[in-house]
């Protein structure tokens, strides 16, 4: 079998795989970090560094870069999360149970001519998860929310010329739903829909070691959870129930600092209040600054740090419309609260076709405590906090023939 061949055999076969995977990679708001193995040692800053296969899924654009490349990736997810009513009267704060998440990721690039090319990238769609084995609201009970899903991405890109290129991504989304006894009030059920939307992408060579990318993600559109739907109806609300990515914009940036350091930069905008759900449960919308730096001592050796900021979507007070209630308990079975993440990385070549790369992020406890009395949640008093750290690490390789 030929190397085109076997690469697109393999492609296929994973990303069929990584379809029916799940993931709970919950970091900027319900969005991970970065895409790629390379890009997440860089604080997940990626669109315009094509640094492997992956790359096309922060930007379509550059897979035109990339060329005949294949990369696989396994990330690790660890979160601790907790809901502490101990300042209330409460014994002991309630511990998420679950804290072990598996992602998966796969991605194919290959050139039809020199100026297109063509590839599919298959990744998390972006998730939250809790597993409290007690009711944190005095409910009584086991209560867990699991929204997990995966996203496959076919993906063209043209170069217009030697410095820029423009690019598209059909988004194909699988995204299950599970809760039991959600919020103590005994709803137990699961679900899956299919999510549809498209990413456009460019990449621009400003002059010789500076680069400029830009990405536009129009919000996705899913059917509705129907059960879920009716238990928000039931408190008052009144919108599209689906459960989808927000509108998305973002400009990045690399920089050459000589020949052996690169610096990477993106700016990225997520309107989570654009999504009827997030709006009701007092999601903001959300500006994530990522900053990464690759050092190379070597031919074969890369070291990468980065950092990503972005201030949580969930901002305390008190929700106004739609039933009311402190947003700060509103959001424990879901605490997309994390705002600062820390990252570090490392590329290996081991031959001039093989590279491996690997990352290890760590994101500081956040915490945030409702500050009035809930009415619509459970009934918890001012005082409850909600707290959340991470670490995840993850080990990929890519082959790109020369």
């Amino acid at each position: 079998m030929s190397f085109k061949k076997s690469k697109i055999a393999l492609a296929v076969a994973a990303t069929a795989g990584l379809t029916f995977s799940s993931g709970a990679f919950a970091t900027n708001g319900i969005i991970q970090a970065g895409n790629g193995m390379a890009a997440h040692g860089l604080g997940g800053a990626g669109l315009s560094n094509a640094n492997e296969a992956m790359s096309g899924y922060d930007n379509p654009a550059l897979i035109s870069q990339t060329g005949d490349s294949i990369s696989m990736g396994f990330s690790v997810f660890m979160p601790d999360r907790q809901v502490d009513m101990t300042a209330v009267g409460a014994a002991a704060p309630v511990v998420s149970d679950s804290k072990v998440f598996a992602i998966p990721q796969v991605a194919f690039t290959s050139k039809i001519n020199n100026d297109l090319s063509w590839g599919i990238m298959a990744n998390a769609m972006g998730g939250m998860n809790t597993d409290y084995r007690t009711g944190p609201n005095g409910a009584g009970g086991a209560q867990t929310v699991d929204l997990s899903g995966m996203i496959v991405a076919p993906t063209l890109s043209y170069a217009l010329g030697k410095n820029a290129t423009i690019g598209a991504s059909l988004l194909i989304g699988y995204e299950n739903l599970r809760v039991r006894n959600l919020f103590g009030f005994g709803l137990t059920n699961e679900g899956a829909t299919v999510a549809y939307g498209v990413k456009l992408g460019a990449d621009f060579k400003v002059v010789d070691g500076i680069s400029v990318g830009a990405v536009l993600q129009p919000k996705m559109s899913a059917d509705e959870f129907s059960f879920f739907k009716g238990f928000l109806t039931s408190m008052g609300f009144n919108g599209d129930a689906a459960l989808v990515l927000p509108n998305t914009a973002g400009v990045g940036a690399k920089f050459a600092a000589g020949k052996n350091m690169d610096i990477v930069a993106d700016l990225m905008y997520y309107q989570w209040s654009g999504v009827d759900v997030f709006e009701f449960f007092g999601w903001d919308d959300q500006i994530v600054y990522k900053l990464g730096i690759e050092f190379r001592p070597s031919d074969k050796l890369a070291l990468r740090a980065g950092i990503n900021y972005g201030e949580s979507p969930i901002q305390g007070g008190n929700r106004t419309g739609n039933g009311g209630g402190d947003v700060a308990f509103a959001n424990y079975p879901f605490p997309a609260i994390s705002e600062q993440h820390i990252t570090v990385g490392l590329g290996y070549k081991m031959d001039k076709n093989m590279a491996v790369n690997a990352y290890y992020l760590h994101s500081p406890e956040a915490c945030q405590t409702a500050t009035t009395t809930s009415t619509g949640m459970g009934g918890p008093p001012a005082g409850t906090e909600i707290c959340m750290s991470q670490n995840a690490f993850g080990l990929g390789l890519n082959y790109q023939s020369k």
